[in-house]
């Protein structure tokens, strides 16, 4: 049931090609690239959490369940906040000076997506209700292994989700505060 609910999010885990492998590239998260860099697995479970992250405060203002989020977000913090600072520690590895400004517009990206899927999916709020439901069961250090429970190759909803225009990925970009070639794309 977990697995099913947060499956329909589109938030797809971190899956290496081999078990074996030391990192992955990082345009293996679906759809959503990083810099072109190495993620260690530390680092792919930041990434994922941050998406989950975005998708939960897209529902909370959009589908007016701020009251979940802030559930969610307190029950959950230490581990929220331990990915966070492995997250913000990958743009500082890789883009130095400019970490703060390019971590900002990934998560503006994010957001950005998650935004998109509302727009395009009409059980979005009904969705997002049962996956705030389920994140405030998990136990406390638990919500990285709930979100990992996603499958990794495709979600319930992906199929039924059409791919956003040329237009709409500029619009976002145009939001993100992007000019030139964008980093982040998708």
């Amino acid at each position: 049931m977990a697995a099913a609910a947060v499956a329909a999010l589109t938030v797809v885990a971190f899956a290496p090609q081999a078990a074996n492998a030391a990192c992955a590239p990082t345009d293996d998260f679906a759809g959503v690239r990083l810099p072109t860099t190495c993620l260690s697995p530390d680092e792919s479970q930041a990434v994922q959490m941050r998406m989950f992250r975005a998708e939960l405060a897209v529902a909370a203002l959009s589908c007016q369940q701020q009251s979940q989020y802030n559930t969610v977000v307190t029950r959950h913090q230490d581990e929220l906040v331990r990915e966070g600072r492995a997250l913000r520690g990958i743009f500082q590895r890789v883009y130095r000076a400019g970490a703060e400004r390019e971590l900002n517009r990934f998560i503006t990206h994010l957001a950005n997506r998650a935004s998109l899927k509302r727009l395009t999916q009409p059980t979005y709020c009904q969705t997002m209700a049962r996956v705030f439901r389920e994140a405030q069961a998990q136990p406390r250090q638990s919500l990285l292994a709930y979100i990992q429970g996603v499958p990794t190759t495709t979600s319930m909803m992906a199929s039924a989700t059409p791919p956003p225009s040329a237009q709409a990925l500029a619009a976002m970009d145009t939001a993100a505060g992007k000019s030139g070639k964008p980093v982040l794309d998708d």
